[in-house]
């Protein structure tokens, strides 16, 4: 008796879950679970024939697991994202580049908001072809796959046969190229990328790391001349102004005292930026919420020991 009430609860809380979840899909919430959809959906039935304790506990994991990051999330919120100074600077550059079907080369230290500028500015140009550059997806032939993967189509054969699709598909688009972690592109992608831009005239946004100036610079334009001669370059300042950590920081009532802004903002003039600095103030302020008093610069320097090594203190 006392497992049927158990296994009801169940049930009744994943029911409970769905109908306010409309974004989880039975299917979904099977997958979290570890268990067929078929089998979920005989299980919130009753008429499931197997180890219903086994599938309750299942369920019951999950639920607890979302309950508590919901709880988590509604108690300290991640900040909005906010357009700070090298967001508008990035914004402009890709503005430049798509009004004048060039390519541009933008690149700054990692966690300085590069990413999240891409991607706001992707969700707003749905005609953008776009991808991320990794140490799997780095030379001519991944470029070209990556590309045509974006359009939408499948093509096999020599490295020829996809760039001649490419162009022919591309050619008089004007739909952007935007490539996230460019620094990981060999030169062949590089040359790959300049013929595609030649012939199509579509624009060509490299987004990366410094470490992509190891390939476009002046001292080795001899091999990537063609590129760099072309390619205008856009290098994001990291001394982020503390304006912008307040704007970020102080959201959601979150108010703080002068020396523990002043912290925050030293942190995000340090290696990783505003992203380690946006991670330690979620985390300071967790400790903070968990011990019920308001954010301090001790909650920060706890933080601080846990996100950024002691050696980088």
């Amino acid at each position: 008796m006392k497992d049927d009430i158990e296994i009801t609860a169940v049930i009744d809380r994943a029911n409970a879950y769905l109908a306010s979840h409309e974004d989880v899909s039975q299917e979904k919430l099977a997958k979290m679970a570890g268990i067929s959809g078929g089998l979920l959906s005989s299980f919130l039935k009753g008429q499931y024939g197997g180890n219903t304790a086994r599938v309750a506990q299942k369920l019951r994991a999950v639920l607890d697991t979302e309950e508590s990051r919901t709880d988590a999330v509604l108690a300290v919120k991640e900040p909005e994202i906010v357009e700070t100074a090298i967001m508008q600077k990035m914004w402009f550059g890709l503005q430049y580049a798509n009004d004048r079907n060039d390519i541009i080369c933008i690149y700054g230290a990692p966690g300085i908001g590069k990413t999240v500028t891409v991607n706001k500015w992707v969700a707003s140009h749905a005609n953008v072809i776009f991808f991320t550059a990794s140490p799997n997806i780095h030379n001519g032939r991944d470029v070209m796959e990556e590309i045509l993967e974006a359009l939408g189509k499948k093509q096999t054969g020599r490295n020829k046969a996809l760039e001649k699709s490419i162009i022919q598909i591309l050619k008089d688009t004007n739909r952007a190229i935007i490539i996230d972690e460019a620094h990981f592109l060999r030169l062949s992608a590089l040359e790959t990328l300049r013929r595609i831009h030649d012939i199509t005239n579509v624009p060509l946004i490299l987004v990366g790391n410094p470490a992509i100036l190891e390939i476009i610079t002046e001292q080795n334009k001899t091999l990537t001349g063609q590129f760099f001669s072309r390619a205008v370059r856009i290098a994001l300042d990291g001394k982020v102004p503390i304006e912008d950590v307040k704007a970020i920081v102080l959201q959601n009532g979150v108010t703080l005292e002068s020396d523990a802004l002043k912290e925050l903002h030293r942190i995000a003039l340090g290696t990783g930026a505003l992203r380690v600095m946006t991670k330690l103030f979620v985390f300071a302020w967790t400790l903070a919420n968990a011990a019920r008093h308001a954010i301090c610069l001790e909650d920060i320097n706890k933080a601080r020991q846990v996100i950024i090594s002691p050696e980088a203190c």
